[in-house]
């Protein structure tokens, strides 16, 4: 069974002998709402097929993503001699370690290419850890409390890029790069992996109280090596550490990306012949051709008195768009309905983190709502802001294609 994507829907389908496909159709809440039909529905329909990678790939190019995995603390005793030591990953003596598997996933659609260590000195540092070259500061990981605070662990994570792992089912069947000190690189469908056993592979958490925690994982966190996307490249992870046990919970906190407007400020202007909300001699969004609907967004941004716009995983990927909401000056969610709206309402305690074919998707029961391609730590960072703001409508200025989207109660 192979699973395609369609704009606004994701279609299942499975190839009879004479090459004709029977299809699931899970439609997104936004198109199932304004073409009702049953969630579920089959078919048969011709279908012509292009490679496996043209079907799958939501990212054009290369694109690294975090996955961590397998956590457990450990109290362990490192020698002065040690390799661990060497590389500066931690201080003599016995320590308290939170340890975990990390992978760099590429989960574009073409492979990246790193090349030798020997023809980029500058990028490069030998690990008598792992006996090979390894790119500097290359992953980077911060803890924070459930209120935001920011524990000093001060870890950046040098890392070789090969294949260890594959991700995708209709990625190589045989691993391409395989020499750290030869030939780096990450082929696409693949994941170089750290297993949390490896020297290195942990963070010091000495005298760290019990709690809830959010780990923020970075891979290629200064962008030493060149993606064709770098909005996903985080992933956020909820933990609970009681003693010497963690577990993984819902995420407490996260940081979010936000930027501050005036809306008495706030007008449609015309540049160039295309249509944009600005602030000041600063434009916010972008409209095209859409007057009417650039009007409108100054409209709603002046009813609920909007003073932030925030977002979960710019910059865009492809045909991945971030998730765009606003807040009041109260840092509260817009509430209540505004004549004329093109709401769409959704069950709060349905919305789910969902993972359809190789996409990341915000769900409400068997509807989406929004599409985070392989950046599955932008999804759950998108569900922890729903759920944090009691947003349960969506609404649009401008559909198709619409400029401004927002949230409200």
């Amino acid at each position: 069974m192979n699973e395609c994507y369609f704009k606004e829907m994701s279609l299942v389908l499975t190839r009879s002998g004479d090459g004709v496909f029977s299809v699931s159709y899970e439609p997104s809440l936004s198109e199932f709402l304004l073409h009702p039909m049953p969630i579920l529905w089959r078919r048969s329909v011709q279908v012509f097929a292009r490679t496996n990678q043209e079907r799958t790939a939501s990212i054009m190019g290369s694109n690294l993503v975090t996955i961590v995995r397998n956590f457990a603390i450990s109290i362990e005793t490192f020698a002065p001699g040690s390799h661990d030591v060497q590389d500066g990953c931690v201080t003599p003596g016995t320590h308290r370690v939170m340890r975990f598997d990390f992978l760099s996933h590429n989960a574009g659609d073409s492979d990246l290419v790193v090349g030798s260590p020997a023809a980029r000195p500058d990028l490069f540092v030998w690990s008598s850890a792992h006996g090979h070259y390894h790119l500097k500061d290359f992953n980077e990981f911060r803890l924070f409390t459930a209120s935001g605070q920011q524990v000093e662990i001060g870890h950046k994570q040098a890392f070789c890029l090969i294949d260890i792992e594959r991700k995708h089912p209709h990625a190589r069947a045989d691993a391409q790069f395989t020499d750290c000190n030869t030939n780096q690189g990450i082929s696409w469908g693949w994941a170089d992996l750290y297993y949390a056993g490896l020297a290195c592979q942990y963070i010091v958490i000495d005298g760290l109280p019990d709690g809830d925690y959010t780990l923020q994982s970075t891979t290629n966190s200064k962008h030493i090596v060149h993606e064709d996307c770098y909005g996903d490249n985080t992933m956020w992870t909820g933990l609970r550490i009681h003693g010497n046990t963690v577990t993984e919970i819902n995420l407490p906190w996260i940081p979010e990306d936000r930027l501050s407007l005036n809306p008495s400020n706030v007008t449609a202007v015309q540049i160039n012949s295309r249509w944009k909300v600005v602030d000041g001699s600063h434009w916010i969004m972008d409209f095209d051709q859409k007057r009417t609907a650039a009007e409108r967004a100054v409209s709603v941004i002046k009813h609920y008195g909007l003073s932030h716009v925030c977002f979960v995983g710019r910059p865009a990927c492809g045909d991945v768009k971030p998730m765009m909401y606003w807040l009041t000056s109260s840092n509260v969610a817009p509430s209540g309905a505004m004549a004329g709206e093109d709401a769409i309402p959704f069950d709060l305690d349905h919305v789910q983190v969902r993972k359809i074919g190789e996409r990341w998707k915000i769900a409400d029961g068997n509807n989406w709502l929004l599409d985070f391609g392989p950046g599955e730590g932008n999804a759950k960072a998108a569900l922890y802001v729903i759920k944090k703001y009691r947003f349960n409508f969506i609404c649009f200025c401008g559909r198709p294609n619409p400029g401004m989207t927002y949230f409200r109660k």
